[in-house]
Order: structure tokens, then C-alpha cells, then sequence
């Protein structure tokens, strides 16, 4: 059965900015003539309760944009839909030249930029930055804990997610909104950015200390003050466990 945290619910961050909150998240902003939507799920059946939700939210105005963080599956199955009921302009790296330094959509009533942030995830991440309300997307960058990235966590990957947190970090967000499931704030970025150097060099050790794998997981447990971190111990520590075990292999061969 699902957690209350997985169950959809409506959070206004601000004015006119709201998420749809579960284990798949999608946020929609009031720029002032239109609506700004950043990702857009992976249950194309959940068009009618978003869109229903929106019009609820901010009543009598259209998708203008929808910005997507990365084109996974689980965050574009309702690009198709805000084109054909909207006629909305579908942004990512796919579709759009992002500048380097990001993207500005200007409104009425807020601003977003657009901003790419490669290296953690996939190619082609972005994160999207409300600097009026300190609110910051940033799609599958952050899974509280999990160590994102696609392949093995070689020394270089942990370096270059080091990288990406100080820059997500220096926002000095104060609502930060996830891919996936709960939003937090800039203080668990911080947190996970010093949980990442932590396992990194207590998994790297035990490696070249000729530690196997099932006692390398055994022996390191997630912090205490993590304890309650969205599905940390249920799976993700003991896969950031694997893929450190895995990049440290890969470095000695």
C-alpha cells in the first residue's frame, strides 16, 4: 500500500506555483498570461486529474510551456497532451538550444530560467529556477539519496555529482521539488552532498581493504539522521552501496 507521502496531493508552494506531489512529480506556474509546467509524469491516464487540477488552481489560463528536466519516459507522457489542448511549446534538450547559462521565460508574474546541468544524471539535465519564490526543480538530480547516475559511481562520477550539488547548493533554495516524491529544501541537498563523500570513501575503502560486497553492505548502515529519508532504506542505500562497489571495481581494472 502506498505511503501517505506516495499519495497525490496539491502543494502551494506560492502564488499561482503549485506541485502535484507523489512518487511522480509535476509543477505548474502562473507567469502572468499563461501557465509554465515543469515535467510532465508518466501516466498518460492522469491527463483529465491534472489538467482538472490546473484549471482549479489557476482558473481561465492555458499551458503556454512545458519544461522537461530530462526526456525519460517518467517525465514526458503528457507533453503530447498540453500540445494538442494547449497548443504548448514542449522545452528540453532535445527540442530547444539551451544556453549554457540557462534559458529565461519571463511573465507578468514570475520569471524561470532554464538551466542545463549535465553530469549527474543523463545528458541532458536541466533545472528549473524560480528566483522570486526560491523554488527550484530539479527533476531526477536529487533522489533523496540515491545516487543518480545511470552507470557505475566511479571516482569520476562522484566528482563530477559533487560538482552539480555545489552548483544546485549555491541557489540557496528554500523549496526545492524533486523528480520524485516528497519536496525538501536546501538543507537535504547539503546534507545528501556530504552523505555522497561520506559512502563514497567508506565503500572505496572497504574495497581496496579487499571487503566483499554482501559484508561491505552489511557493515555500513544509513545514517541514523537518514533514517527517514524517502525509500533510503529500503533500497536506495544498499544500491548506492552496489554501484560504489561497482565503480571501485572499474577503477582498478
Amino acid at each position: 500500500m502506498p505511503s501517505q507521502e506516495e499519495q497525490p496531493q496539491l502543494v502551494k508552494i506560492a502564488e499561482g506555483l503549485y506541485v502535484r506531489q507523489e512518487v511522480d512529480n509535476i509543477g505548474w506556474a502562473d507567469m502572468g498570461e499563461g501557465i509554465l509546467v515543469v515535467d510532465a509524469l508518466e501516466q498518460v491516464h492522469l491527463e483529465d486529474e491534472v489538467m482538472a487540477m490546473m484549471e482549479d488552481s489557476v482558473p481561465g489560463k492555458k499551458v503556454d510551456t512545458v519544461l522537461n528536466t530530462h526526456t525519460h519516459y517518467d517525465h514526458v507522457a503528457l507533453n503530447k497532451a498540453f500540445e494538442k489542448k494547449h497548443g504548448a511549446k514542449i522545452v528540453n534538450l532535445q527540442t530547444t538550444d539551451v544556453p549554457e547559462k540557462g534559458l529565461v521565460i519571463a511573465g507578468a508574474g514570475r520569471t524561470c530560467r532554464f538551466i542545463p546541468m549535465p553530469g549527474c544524471h543523463t545528458r541532458e539535465d536541466c533545472i528549473a529556477w524560480f528566483a522570486e519564490d526560491r523554488t527550484l526543480f530539479v527533476g531526477d538530480l536529487f533522489g533523496w539519496g540515491l545516487i543518480t547516475s545511470m552507470t557505475s559511481a566511479t571516482r569520476d562520477v562522484m566528482t563530477g555529482l559533487e560538482s552539480v550539488y555545489n552548483r544546485l547548493i549555491d541557489f540557496g533554495a528554500e523549496t526545492v521539488v524533486p523528480g520524485h516524491g516528497p519536496l525538501c529544501s536546501n538543507a537535504e541537498l547539503v546534507r545528501c552532498r556530504a552523505y555522497y563523500d561520506w559512502l563514497a570513501g567508506e565503500v572505496y575503502n572497504a574495497f581496496d581493504a579487499g571487503k566483499k560486497l554482501p559484508d561491505i553492505i552489511t557493515d555500513i548502515p544509513v545514517p541514523d539522521d537518514m533514517n527517514d529519508w524517502w525509500r533510503l532504506c529500503d533500497w536506495k542505500h544498499e544500491q548506492n552501496i552496489r554501484k560504489l562497489f561497482k565503480g571501485a571495481r572499474r577503477h582498478r581494472t
